[in-house]
């Protein structure tokens, strides 16, 4: 077997810290994955897994084909592009309508279920990973996701799709919203110049993912401590970052300055506090707002049934005033023909009565009447 790569992902917790290898073997290409601590092995079983879970939720779409022989993963090596390959040339294009459609791609491949949707509901593994739930509640969610389901692990082969690198595959209930941002966020981490051609909250709301930005990051990043941090709450990484260089905890950052005395420690728990409310509050938001769009979805029909009644009427009062118009014209026709008829007719008996035969004829018939 001659190594062609390794990479070694020890910065994690070491239930998720693992070797990756590309080789050459006398079967061919294979990826190879091992544990780099005996814990690490539950991590490659449940990874091992994953790939019937991908195939039922994802089809057509294919899991890349994956061996466990105990002690490490057996990946096939596949040779096809990636979306993230396309991205990136799209980008090096200048070719911002290329860029939307891949992004469409990629969240039509990630969404091609309805049998997969439900409405997110809390869990413990949900906060375990992610931190809180509250802000999710009610909206639309996945049964099964695949959380890596970046641009970079989906491969495109002849007419085949395929998932590869599928570590991040969650069993329980997600929000929707979060998988897809984290999905399509990574490739704003990869593609230079991707953000000046397509914004990122551009791309969001191109896919229709309202949830807030902020909300959403603050997960991904309690997801990232999540891998990172061991059970005791040590972290190898933030131990061997400090040993690299110095510098200052990102952690306390984010902390103000307290004044001395109880005032500081209550206002920084307040300002805590609140934030924790704007969340929960943004949250709402785009749960009221995927509830306005579902109503409009809903009773969309309504607005086509009453414009095509609508259409009904109008189309048969338009019909019955053409009649009505076309019948009185015709009555305007016969009352102007009678009325020259009876002009013609009064001009012919004055022309009677004033001519000499006719007064000659009144005159016999005086002397006649007399006579009797």
């Amino acid at each position: 077997m001659r190594k062609l790569f390794i990479k070694c992902s020890d910065e994690r917790s070491r239930r998720f810290s693992i070797i990756t290898t590309i080789a050459r073997t006398d079967e061919g290409m294979r990826v190879f994955k091992e544990a780099c601590y005996e814990e690490g092995r539950e991590h490659l079983s449940r990874v091992a897994s994953y790939a019937d879970i991908l195939e039922k939720a994802y089809a057509p779409a294919k899991a890349c084909p994956v061996e466990y022989d105990g002690e490490k993963l057996i990946f096939a090596y596949l040779t096809g592009d990636s979306l993230e390959k396309k991205l990136r040339e799209a980008v090096k294009d200048g070719d911002e309508g290329l860029v939307k459609d891949l992004f469409v791609r990629q969240k039509s491949i990630l969404t091609v279920s309805p049998d997969n949707e439900t409405e997110f509901v809390p869990s413990d593994e949900f906060t375990r990973v992610f931190g809180d739930a509250e802000p999710y509640i009610g909206l639309p969610g996945f049964k099964i996701s695949n959380f890596d389901g970046i641009a970079g692990n989906i491969i495109f082969e002849g007419d085949d799709i395929y998932f590869i690198d599928y570590e991040w595959v969650m069993t329980f209930i997600m929000p929707k919203d979060l998988v897809l941002y984290h999905c399509i966020r990574d490739a704003y981490y990869h593609i230079a110049g991707l953000e000046e051609l397509l914004p990122l909250r551009s791309a969001l709301k191109l896919l229709g993912i309202r949830t807030d930005m902020h909300v959403m990051q603050r997960s991904y990043e309690h997801f990232f401590e999540y891998v990172i941090t061991e059970p005791d709450g040590t972290s190898f990484a933030v131990a061997k970052h400090s040993s690299l260089k110095e510098h200052t905890d990102l952690r306390d950052l984010k902390k103000p300055v307290m004044p001395s005395g109880n005032a500081g420690g209550t206002a920084y728990d307040m300002w805590r506090e609140c934030d924790r409310a704007v969340a929960v509050l943004q949250g709402r938001i785009g749960r009221l707002e995927a509830e306005l769009a579902e109503a409009r979805s809903r009773y969309a029909h309504l607005d086509d049934e009453w414009f095509r009644r609508y259409d009904e009427v109008r189309n048969e009062l338009v019909t019955n005033r053409e009649a009505y118009a076309a019948e009185k014209a015709h009555m305007e026709y016969s009352y102007k023909a009678m009325e020259t008829d009876r002009d013609t007719w009064k001009h012919m008996f004055e022309d009677v009565t004033g001519s000499k035969s006719y007064k000659a004829l009144q005159t016999v018939k005086g002397i006649g009447r007399k006579k009797g």
